[in-house]
């Protein structure tokens, strides 16, 4: 009954949760397991409201680790991670009316030219955290920040993504992004927790303000019956407000030596010296996360050791042809 008092005061109707719903990218062909597969389950950690799953990168049939083929799935993640909703919807309908793929070429070399060249850039992680939350978890980006650029060879500033859920009961879950690529796991783990915890503890003072601005502003899941409706949520003098609910999400990416293959012989249990290494990463998450003081906002962390983050790096940028 609390959650149908939520949905009639907001006056939230069916059809924005089935509208929001379609925006998820994950239409049940498309899944990571043959690139990330899960390792173990996801966990709760104790004393927090965080949630830990944990992604190896597969291995082909010679047990060779498939960095350059998920590095080449991330960079086709480009166009839509790059574009307004609208936009694409546009280029659709312009293929639809006419046969041509220029409208989408288009789309596609402008996201290209949004890549910064720099070799510490962290937009590989970035999309990572993009793919894993769109088709991984079916959250929907619903703001692009990085058409915001004025130089590609310049970081968009603030949180590294804005992804959405509308749940049931009315409330509009806004998730602040932060993903890390780095040598070890306790740096990855140091960096992204400190990064996300100001935009999660803002009370409306702090650097959260100006991107929830930028989000009210830029909105765009290419239904304006939609962005109107879920922009009463970003406008703190509309009633919808009380009901939005700050998130957050974590890329924890690092690299481990002499990477192993995770399962067991029969594919599905763990070795146990790999369950040992991931409760240990998850233990140190969970610290992380009390240290921040950020342990009462619900946070989906990923954690994806790679033989080498610089190699990930490397070989996102190549086929992105930067």
């Amino acid at each position: 009954m609390a959650g149908s008092g939520i949905t009639q005061i907001q006056g939230v109707e069916p059809w924005m949760i089935d509208a929001f719903q379609n925006l998820s990218r994950d239409k049940g062909d498309r899944n990571l397991s043959g690139l990330l597969p899960t390792a173990g389950d996801t966990v709760d950690l104790e004393g927090t409201a965080a949630r830990c799953r944990c992604h190896f990168v597969a291995s082909d049939g010679n047990n060779r680790v498939k960095i350059d083929a998920l590095a080449d799935k991330v960079a086709r993640q480009a166009l839509e991670y790059c574009t307004p909703r609208s936009r694409l919807l546009e280029a659709k309908a312009e293929f639809e009316m006419t046969g041509s793929y220029e409208g989408l070429v288009r789309l596609g070399n402008e996201a290209r030219e949004l890549f910064t060249k720099a070799e510490s850039s962290g937009e590989a992680g970035e999309m990572l955290l993009y793919l894993l939350l769109e088709v991984g978890l079916g959250l929907p980006q619903i703001f692009c920040k990085m058409p915001l650029k004025t130089n590609p060879q310049v970081h968009v500033h603030g949180v590294d993504g804005v992804h959405g859920s509308l749940e049931p009961d009315g409330r509009l879950g806004l998730y602040w992004c932060e993903a890390k690529l780095y040598g070890s796991a306790s740096a990855a783990t140091r960096e992204c927790f400190s990064s996300l915890a100001p935009y999660l503890l803002d009370d409306g003072s702090g650097p959260a303000e100006r991107d929830l601005l930028l989000v009210r502003d830029g909105l765009d899941t290419g239904n304006e019956d939609l962005d109107r409706a879920l922009k009463r949520f970003l406008d703190d003098d509309q009633t919808a407000s009380q009901y939005r609910v700050v998130k957050g999400a974590c890329l924890i990416g690092f690299s481990l030596d002499d990477y192993p293959s995770p399962f067991a012989e029969d594919g599905v249990s763990l070795v146990q010296e790999v369950l040992g290494q991931i409760q240990a990463w998850f233990a140190g998450a969970g610290k992380r996360v009390v240290k921040e003081k950020i342990e009462s906002f619900e946070i989906e962390i990923f954690c994806v050791p790679m033989p080498d983050v610089e190699q990930f790096r490397a070989s996102v940028k190549e086929h992105l042809h930067l």
